[in-house]
């Protein structure tokens, strides 16, 4: 559209530069009122659109729909993290919207059931704040798939099974009408309308940076973060103490070497180094003994201490 209104522009220049000229003058405000018959119809075209465009979201929104496409787009892109669900437990009851003695024996015979679960489950630790909501929409659809008679559920995500017995450390959630417990009527218990039914998500403050935090102060080969940084530093002296060893034994510089020939040198240089090799795997050994951990534990505790940048004393 802005394209023609453009053209529009030009022509009216054009007339007034060719006014001279009747032929072409003729010719040109018979292009134009050809273009101005298009804008017109565009602009129709553009309220017919708008008002079509009006018409759907107000029926999406009568149905519960959500509208907002880009942010849909944007959520599906984005992918769930595995989950497992370490206890559940049945919390049922019967559908009440009134205080239990007010029915009487009869009416509380007749009611259904409204069927309450609550579980806990564990999520990846390395879970990102936007991973949270597709996680959680991903195991409720799981649950529900599974048993669709499911009137109310609550959630609460951890990061490891060792906090599961405990208050949530990723998020706390509800499903249910309204996103509230407590609201399911006995016709939803019977007919399992979920049109109502929203999400309530609780995540934990600053998630990201509590789990990075965890991360790098959890236990691992049954060593803090603390024990660890420890035996980085003991690590870096075997290594100090066995060349400290070799150096004093066969030294390789100094006054001592200057009257050494070229192959007394070389061979000085050769002993040097097979008792630094041999002093500090016996070193190390040791460590692995105190801290009861295998070769490769002690491996990747050294990369751990350099990527972090541990302290070497």
């Amino acid at each position: 559209m802005k394209k023609l209104v453009t053209v529009f522009v030009v022509l009216c220049f054009a007339v007034c530069t060719a006014f001279a000229d009747t032929g072409k003058v003729e010719k040109l405000q018979s292009e134009i009122q050809q273009l101005n018959e298009q804008i017109s119809k565009l602009r129709k075209t553009v309220e017919l659109q708008k008002a079509e465009i009006t018409r759907f979201k107000t029926l999406c929104k009568e149905k519960g729909i959500d509208t907002n496409i880009q942010h849909r787009a944007i959520t599906k892109q984005i992918a769930p993290v595995a989950y497992e669900i370490v206890e559940s437990e049945d919390q049922s009851h019967k559908a009440m919207t009134k205080s239990l003695s007010s029915y009487t024996y009869q009416e509380l015979a007749r009611l259904p059931i409204d069927k309450k679960m609550c579980y806990r489950v564990v999520v990846s630790p390395e879970i990102k704040e936007n991973q949270v909501k597709p996680t959680i929409d991903k195991i409720i659809a799981d649950i529900t798939s599974k048993n669709n008679d499911i009137d109310e559920i609550g959630l609460f995500l951890y990061s490891d099974k060792e906090l599961a017995n405990g208050m949530y450390d990723i998020a706390r959630v509800t499903w249910a009408p309204n996103g509230k417990l407590g609201n399911v009527t006995p016709e939803i218990a019977k007919t399992n309308n979920r049109s109502n039914y929203k999400l309530e998500i609780q995540i934990a403050e600053n998630l990201e940076q509590y789990l990075k935090q965890r991360a790098k102060s959890e236990d691992k080969f049954g060593l803090t973060e603390a024990k660890r940084r420890q035996l980085f530093k003991a690590i870096v002296a075997t290594e100090d103490n066995a060349q400290a060893e070799a150096d004093r034994k066969y030294p390789i510089s100094g006054r001592s070497t200057w009257s050494l020939s070229k192959s007394e040198f070389r061979s000085q240089m050769d002993k040097n180094i097979n008792l630094m090799q041999h002093l500090e795997k016996q070193y190390k050994k040791e460590l692995l003994k105190k801290y009861s951990l295998t070769q490769e534990q002690l491996k990747q505790i050294c990369i751990e201490g350099m990527s972090e940048r541990w302290p070497l004393e």
